[in-house]
């Protein structure tokens, strides 16, 4: 039987590689795949200093993926999802 530290930890967000629709579904768990996408890219598109980091690391808006380091970056401006 689990114990509540543990199943909160298996909870606890990981970096990792994401794909975009799932990490947008994490920032936005009420609302359609689609619409989650369209606001996590509308976060990103505005805020410069994320983008600006983004860019320096090769961030290319129409990959399906997002790299572990900029998912990193991403939570370093928005915070955690959940």
């Amino acid at each position: 039987m689990k114990n509540l530290q543990t199943e909160q930890h298996e909870q606890a967000f990981r970096l990792k590689t994401y794909k975009k629709n799932e990490l947008a579904m994490m920032y936005f768990p009420d609302v359609t795949k689609d619409a989650a996408s369209r606001n996590f890219r509308r976060w990103i598109r505005q805020c410069p200093p994320m983008m600006k980091e983004l860019e320096v690391m090769g961030y290319d808006k129409n990959r399906q993926y997002l790299l572990k380091a900029e998912v990193e970056v991403i939570v370093k401006h928005l915070g955690e999802p959940f």
